[in-house]
């Protein structure tokens, strides 16, 4: 069998990864100049570029017109925490915006009914949303509710609103706790479209689940987050009463 070398962007890519590292582990958001960084690497302005649209389309950096290339931010989201998405990913830094791609009422749904603890012929509302950091697509989410227990949530507007603060504001329910299901998958055609990214991207799905003040199920939700744009961390602070809930199911 016979191997070749790696090509100029090939390797381009695998050292610009090494200086993404080094710069994110201090804290550096910015990249040198292309000019620069094809000094440095000892490769072409046309490898190099090569280089970068493949970590552009990636998400590990991006372009700012007249501003240079800057590296992307992961954000960082809490399993067990129980505030909403719009909470935690806020950042004084970072512009995030919501938007509706539609809403309304749906037959019900044999494993989401169960999980409300809904008949097979009662209604859900559905609503499904698309959020951005800084303009760029970052999650794609389906939520579920019952449609008797919130009445009337089908006309509010959730355009750049909190579906939490809505709940705890209209109807004055707070999603206290919740369980979720996280797995790898590759971006099918529809989700490669919503979220801007090529076929078969490594994603994110997390299945929620979450109750309220009363233990009473809220939500069953389904999110669909860009690998490499986010982290999970777990920060469990009664561990035991986590525990003894898995032993009671």
């Amino acid at each position: 069998m016979e191997y070749k070398d790696l090509s100029p962007s090939v390797l381009g890519e695998e050292q610009l990864r090494a200086i993404i590292q080094e710069k994110t582990a201090v804290g550096i958001k910015e990249l040198p100049s292309e000019r620069t960084l094809g000094i440095e690497l000892g490769i072409s302005r046309t490898s190099l570029r090569r280089s970068l649209d493949v970590l552009e389309k990636e998400g590990a950096i991006k372009k700012n017109n007249r501003e240079g290339m800057e590296i992307n931010e992961k954000q960082t989201i809490n399993l067990l925490a129980m505030n909403s998405m719009s909470e935690q990913l806020n950042n004084k830094n970072q512009q995030q915006s919501i938007r509706v791609l539609g809403s309304g009422l749906i037959a019900g749904q044999k494993e989401i009914n169960l999980f409300l603890r809904l008949s097979a012929k009662q209604k859900l509302f559905e609503l499904k949303r698309k959020r951005f950091i800084d303009g760029q697509p970052f999650m794609y989410e389906i939520s579920y509710l019952n449609a008797e227990q919130f009445s009337g949530i089908e006309v509010l507007n959730f355009e750049n609103r909190s579906l939490y603060s809505a709940l705890k504001e209209q109807f004055g329910v707070t999603p206290t706790y919740g369980r979720e299901e996280i797995r790898f998958i590759r971006a099918d055609q529809d989700q490669a479209e919503l979220l801007e990214v090529p076929l078969n991207t490594p994603l994110f799905e997390v299945t929620s689940k979450a109750f309220d003040q009363n233990d009473e199920p809220v939500e069953y939700s389904k999110q669909y987050l860009i690998g490499n744009q986010v982290t999970y961390k777990i920060n469990a602070t009664n561990i035991f009463d986590y525990l003894e809930d898995e032993e009671e199911q």
